[in-house]
């Protein structure tokens, strides 16, 4: 007995609503991870991201603030990542990749060109989402279609010195075990923000060029006197370290939007360090590489 026009004209209304449901319960099922719900909300709540190289990268980042936090973290079981390796609790939402290179120097500097260039040139993204395949396929990344889609939208938001490189702490002989490194709650003030003072800085020229600190001091004193900047230079001087290739921005107080308006207010756009403030008299030391040009 044939089939009803009735029934013909139902059937493939039945199989799209089923199809539908499919696709919106695989949909929920994926943002319904902590990772991708963090990111979709935007909350102020840190996400973290782990790149297995050696030594591992961890990477703190938060979606509200747009700010990341980079830093080495030495583990012996980083082939087995867990949140627990960290230093971690374990319900933090806590993604993983692990790249064919080992080498930490050589990932991060092809992610920075990346970064660096994609506005510009954005052929290499074609290849990502391949990439991305053959890491899950091969258990290389416990990111799901979700967490990857949202960390691509939050990656696409950032520029280089919206990273923060933290320095890794100084090491101390034991006789136990040393628990797993965490990264360090660095709020985004300083410690004297009540005082809701300029930042202080530190100008070292390591350019090789004569007067460049000297220049730089002067363009950054008149951005203060027009209030463009909040910003009271301390001092200047040479370098002592000899010359260097790249500018860079080096930040002992954590007052990370202030520090990234500097940034880019002289024109760096290269990642800012982060260092404990030590004996250190400023809050930010600029030191000037070859690369340097006065805005």
């Amino acid at each position: 007995m044939e089939p009803s026009y009735q029934t013909r004209k139902i059937a493939p209304r039945w199989l799209l609503a089923v199809l539908l449901a499919v696709t919106g319960l695989a949909a929920w099922s994926q943002f319904s991870s902590p990772f991708a719900k963090d990111l979709a909300s935007q909350a102020d709540e840190d996400v973290y991201f782990a790149v297995i190289t050696s030594p591992a990268t961890l990477i703190r980042y938060n979606p509200y603030r747009e700010k990341a936090w980079v830093r080495e973290i030495p583990c012996k079981n980083c082939k087995t990542p867990v949140p627990q390796t960290f230093g971690l609790e374990e319900d933090t939402p806590f993604r993983y990749y692990i790249p064919q290179q080992t080498d930490p120097q050589n990932v991060w500097e092809k992610f920075k060109t990346l970064l660096e260039t994609w506005r510009y040139n954005p052929l290499p993204l074609a290849k990502l989402p391949a990439d991305y395949i053959r890491a899950r396929f091969s258990k290389r990344t416990n990111l799901n279609t979700a967490d990857a889609m949202l960390l691509a939208v939050e990656l696409s938001k950032l520029e280089m010195n919206d990273f923060t490189l933290q320095a890794a702490a100084a090491r101390t002989k034991r006789t136990h075990t040393p628990a797993p490194e965490t990264m360090p709650q660095v709020e985004d003030r300083a410690p004297l923000a009540v005082e809701d003072r300029p930042i202080v800085v530190e100008v070292l020229n390591a350019s090789g060029k004569r007067g460049l600190a000297l220049a730089l001091t002067q363009y950054l004193r008149e951005q203060n006197a027009k209030g463009l900047l909040r910003v009271d230079v301390l001092q200047y001087d040479n370098y002592p370290g000899g010359y260097l290739e790249q500018t860079r921005v080096v930040d002992y107080s954590g007052r990370l939007m202030q520090v990234k308006q500097l940034s880019t207010a002289i024109g760096c756009r290269q990642e800012i360090r982060s260092e404990p403030r030590g004996n250190a008299i400023c809050d930010t030391r600029i030191i000037l590489g070859k690369d340097f040009e006065m805005p």
